[in-house]
């Protein structure tokens, strides 16, 4: 849902002129969307704010506050309106809790968050493995194909397994839900409860696999509700033994808080605590998880059992490498970025830090030709390149990314239309191409103009 919101806009900068041409409000709408589709996809519209602002913004000032809580809170209003569930409820997943925890339980929620924090890490290394083998083998090649033949081989895996085969919505939401006295069957039954246990751990096996090998496929896939579902299952199925342990030994000094009258463990609570730890070992998200819980349960009691087991999953997988998911993902495709959590050090003068005019790699905005271009990329390594108005005055105009410019210059190689004597224009300007440049190889819509870009609030 973030990156369909995202994409919706992306799509509206481009109507209106003052978004279009203006990097800075962009990148402010794109932060408001990505807050509504936190706020779709769970039902959370303060969580939304708090994922734009911990995970999607570096310089999030007052004002984008406000419209990213204005576009979550229409979002959800909007989902509420339309019912698509027929319950009342925003997700499908929402439930709540008439229970309390124990002091004692801590210490299952901890071990829980140690678990979720070292699978989560897990996972995410499998899921860049697999991403750059991709980059490297032949299979890039066959993209379609490789398609066919992961969703064909879920399909006979999932249909394996009771908990497979469910969707994953249906799945976290069976997972997170309380039994009653009445209910026998399913993840309730008592005399199956062994087996229960053993399923859900080989599902959560299985689904940090395909969960790995379907991330950077030819087609969308999430990590958020893959995460949520391998966590609760871990949750639930922790949950289930501590209720075996209480319900044959309930004279443990362990079990002494509990009273005899009503039910002691709950383990759809523990599936709840899994899912958020699952989250935010892959995503390295903190805050943000603890709210969707917390919005998910309207339970402020639980907050402090996510909390902690969020925290201790976070600092698990971060003793592994302080990246998530997202950002990981960023550095293999060799896009510039600054992460909030590395201490960057730079030792010895100014002087060794820069770069002679002389020896710059630079893009002319309007002095370039595709052979030229294609030129520099073959002959050059770097991730992007300025973008200057020429190479005597070197007046900053903006910054193409490497991806992007290889992108529109291989389209241009293939293609009957250009040529290599074909002019190239970066410029961000409104500039008219006439009609004896027909053939103009148009690289303005890539060209981030946000380094040269103020905003009227600068100081």
């Amino acid at each position: 849902m973030v990156h369909v919101a995202c994409c919706c806009g992306n799509i509206y900068s481009r109507v209106f002129k003052k978004i279009k041409h203006n990097e800075v409000k962009r990148r402010e709408l794109l932060s408001a969307a990505s807050a509504a589709g936190i706020s779709v996809a769970f039902g959370a519209p303060i969580a939304g704010v708090l994922f734009s602002l911990e995970q999607v913004s570096y310089y999030f000032p007052a004002k984008t506050m406000w419209r990213s809580l204005f576009c979550a809170t229409a979002a959800a209003v909007t989902l509420k309106l339309l019912n698509p569930f027929r319950n009342g409820k925003l997700v499908s997943f929402q439930v709540t809790y008439d229970r309390t925890w124990d002091l004692f339980e801590l210490w299952f929620f901890v071990a829980i968050g140690v678990i979720c924090g070292i699978i989560g890490m897990l996972q995410n290394r499998l899921t860049l493995y697999l991403m750059e083998y991709r980059q490297h083998s032949v299979l890039k090649n066959f993209a379609r194909g490789e398609v066919l033949v992961v969703a064909l081989a879920t399909a006979c895996i999932s249909y394996m397994s009771v908990y497979l085969r469910a969707d994953m919505v249906t799945l976290v939401s069976n997972l997170f839900t309380e039994c009653t006295g009445q209910e026998t069957d399913g993840l309730c039954s008592r005399g199956d409860r062994t087996g229960n246990v053993f399923s859900l751990l080989v599902t959560s096996v299985l689904r940090v696999l395909m969960t790995s090998v379907a991330c950077g496929l030819a087609v969308p896939a999430g990590m958020f509700t893959p995460s949520m579902a391998t966590g609760a299952s871990i949750g639930r199925a922790f949950g289930m033994v501590v209720q075996t342990l209480y319900e044959n030994h309930p004279t443990w000094r362990l079990f002494g808080a509990c009273r005899p009258d009503v039910p002691c463990i709950t383990p759809g609570v523990y599936a709840l605590v899994g899912a958020a730890s699952m989250l935010a070992s892959t995503t390295r998200m903190t805050v943000t998880v603890v709210v969707i819980m917390f919005e998910l349960t309207d339970a402020l009691i639980y907050v402090l059992p996510i909390m902690l087991a969020v925290t201790v999953s976070k600092s698990v997988a971060d003793a592994f490498g302080k990246d998530g998911y997202f950002e990981s993902i960023i550095h293999l495709n060799g896009y510039p970025f600054l992460s909030m959590d590395q201490e960057y050090v730079l030792h010895g003068t100014s002087d060794e830090l820069m770069v002679r005019v002389s020896e710059m790699t630079v893009v002319e905005a309007n002095g370039e030709t595709l052979e030229s271009v294609l030129k520099l990329l073959r002959e050059s390594s770097y991730s992007g390149f300025p973008v200057v108005k020429s190479k005597s005055s070197l007046v900053l105009v903006g910054y193409i990314s490497r991806s992007d410019m290889a992108m529109v210059a291989e389209r241009a190689r293939v293609s009957s239309v250009y040529s290599n004597a074909s002019p190239c224009c970066f410029s961000r300007g409104n500039i008219e191409l006439p009609m004896a440049h027909a053939q103009m190889l148009d690289f303005r819509p890539w060209v981030d103009a946000t380094p040269i870009t103020i905003s009227h609030g600068t100081d």
